[in-house]
């Protein structure tokens, strides 16, 4: 059995709680729609969601990749067409080259060892796979209430990463940036009232300037993969677990 570690834990209990608070609510509903605009363009057979609010089944909703993992830190109920899997983030226990896409909400700024993590992510993805990652952004309205904050609970404690940052260990790994974008440009008061034009005026002006931000990149080593002479189109999922089965030859669409 693969497990968070203690403190990991009580650090995405606390994100899990703040999003059914309504500002956590608010910004989840922005990340989902932005989600919703690339998880369809990719495809695949396996897609693993790593961080965010765990038990809500939205978040993978909108992708057409038919076996879904989740890195569950712990026994909350997951729906039948989803693998909840228990495991330290920092080994993840994927096959190498076995996943085809990764969604990454918000585990980065609270963990020690973010490049280790990304590069977990990267061994575990075949070639041409993506990752899709969401973070806080530093450089926004909420970025500078965490700067003033005197007492940082909830997300303000996180160390929240720089986008260039980011972008540069992505480059360094072997990834190629697809897309980037930033969304829910609101101030983070519980009670304001959310005003849609306030989202456009954002999305024309201050682009980046969004509470969080998405990147969507793709791992840049290709290869050569066989073609089946089988018509097999189903893989059961345990099969990217390590200790669990051996993998098998597949083949991929383009």
């Amino acid at each position: 059995m693969f497990l968070y570690s203690g403190a990991v834990i009580r650090t995405l209990e606390k994100i899990r709680t703040w999003y059914k608070k309504p500002l956590g609510a608010a910004l989840l509903k922005s990340e989902l729609a932005g989600l919703a605009k690339v998880l369809p363009k990719i495809f695949g057979y396996y897609i693993a969601q790593i961080g965010g609010p765990f038990g809500n089944n939205d978040i993978l909703s909108s992708s057409p990749i038919h076996n879904k993992i989740i890195i569950n830190p712990d026994d909350l109920p997951i729906s039948d067409d989803i693998l909840p899997v228990q495991c330290e983030i920092i080994d993840l226990p994927f096959l190498p080259e076995s996943i085809d896409a990764v969604v990454m909400l918000h585990i980065l700024e609270f963990t020690k060892n973010p490049k280790v993590i990304l590069r977990e992510v990267y061994d575990a993805l075949i070639p041409g796979g993506y990752v899709i990652i969401l973070g806080f952004n530093p450089h926004s309205l909420w970025g500078i209430t965490k700067f003033f904050k005197r007492i940082k609970t909830d997300i303000w404690h996180g160390n929240w990463l720089n986008s260039r940052r980011l972008r540069r260990w992505l480059f360094d790994m072997g990834f190629d940036l697809e897309n980037h974008q930033t969304f829910y440009f609101h101030p983070p008061c519980e009670n304001a009232k959310k005003i849609a034009i306030i989202e456009e005026i954002g999305q024309i002006f201050w682009p980046c300037c969004g509470a969080s931000y998405m990147m969507l990149a793709k791992k840049t080593s290709m290869v050569v993969t066989p073609i089946s002479n089988t018509n097999e189109s189903f893989v059961k999922s345990n099969e990217v677990i390590k200790g669990l089965a051996k993998p098998t030859s597949r083949t991929r669409a383009t």
